[in-house]
């Protein structure tokens, strides 16, 4: 080999197999514009059957250059481009893949025949959605959460141990079947006037159906209300009647607070808050006396307005 060129190994990698080759290039280039030579880096994803073309197609192009005596670098690193073109199946003039539409078809979750799907808490009618739950009014006297909550659906079967002496099994008598509590917590944004009053309506209304009525209501001794539990389709939240038993709002310090006006009150809301709702399935025994495991485990009670889960 000639003293003036200088031996520079390129390497790929392809299936996890090194494969290495020598490109004779003059010592005094330097081919800093392109990392594929100056890093010794070869490194397209190339079968491996056409490694070897690529490279010699690489070493070929390169020879025309120095031929021609031309010391562009750039030129240089360009020719050994070439391989790399040559490996892919690329020949040479080659236009560009044009890219290829696809039309889809979206289905609108909203507008009059749309099912709203998303976890909700229905208003009863006691409350006229009206004054500061009139933002309520708006998802159809729903409290609905704007984004999918996290909900943890939970059913127990209960048994007594009864042990004997001498024993080494305990005998268990079924007790009863209990549809445990559902804690929902969701994440509310206010970025304007209207987010900003449904989140204070939201929380009036959970501060509403937590109380019974005391004092000068007009149904005075009652308990709190029932209301109802919906979301992701009658096989999942169906129609449950739920007491709800504990609520929290977050008032974080570290979020902005945007002014809204409700009823004719200024408040300030926060920005970003998370409302958790403790909802306990509640059957009047009227309803229990409808239910037959066999319906239910065959569906029949589905999208039925018992609420069985």
């Amino acid at each position: 080999m000639a003293n003036n060129y200088e031996t520079t190994t390129i390497n790929t990698n392809y299936s996890s197999i090194p494969i290495s080759t020598q490109v004779n290039i003059p010592a005094n280039y330097q081919i800093a514009s392109d990392p594929v030579i100056n890093d010794a880096l070869y490194s397209v994803n190339i079968p491996k059957s056409k490694v070897g073309e690529g490279l010699a197609k690489s070493q070929t192009e390169i020879s025309k250059i120095l031929a021609q005596g031309n010391k562009n670098t750039d030129n240089i690193a360009s020719a050994a481009r070439q391989g790399t073109v040559q490996a892919q199946g690329i020949g040479d003039n080659a236009n560009p893949e044009q890219p290829k539409q696809i039309q889809v078809q979206v289905k609108s979750t909203t507008g009059a025949n749309a099912v709203d799907w998303r976890v909700n808490i229905s208003v009863p009618s006691i409350f006229p959605t009206v004054g500061a739950l009139e933002p309520l009014s708006k998802t159809n006297n729903r409290m609905i959460f704007p984004f999918n909550p996290s909900i943890t659906i939970s059913h127990t079967a209960q048994y007594s141990p009864i042990t004997l002496t001498h024993t080494n099994y305990a005998f268990n008598s079924y007790e009863n079947s209990v549809v445990d509590n559902y804690v929902i917590s969701g994440e509310f944004y206010s970025e304007n006037d209207d987010d900003a009053k449904y989140w204070l309506a939201s929380v009036h209304f959970l501060r509403s159906a937590t109380k019974m009525f005391y004092g000068n209501s007009a149904l005075v001794g009652m308990p709190p209300v029932v209301c109802r539990l919906n979301g992701y389709g009658k096989h999942v939240l169906n129609n449950i009647p739920v007491i709800i038993t504990n609520f929290t709002a977050d008032l974080n310090p570290d979020v902005d607070y945007i002014e809204c006006k409700l009823d004719g009150e200024t408040n300030y809301v926060p920005v970003k808050s998370t409302i958790s709702v403790t909802c306990v399935p509640n059957y009047a025994r009227r309803t229990h006396a409808k239910f037959g495991l066999e319906k239910f485990a065959k569906g029949e009670f589905v999208g039925s307005s018992e609420g069985f889960v």
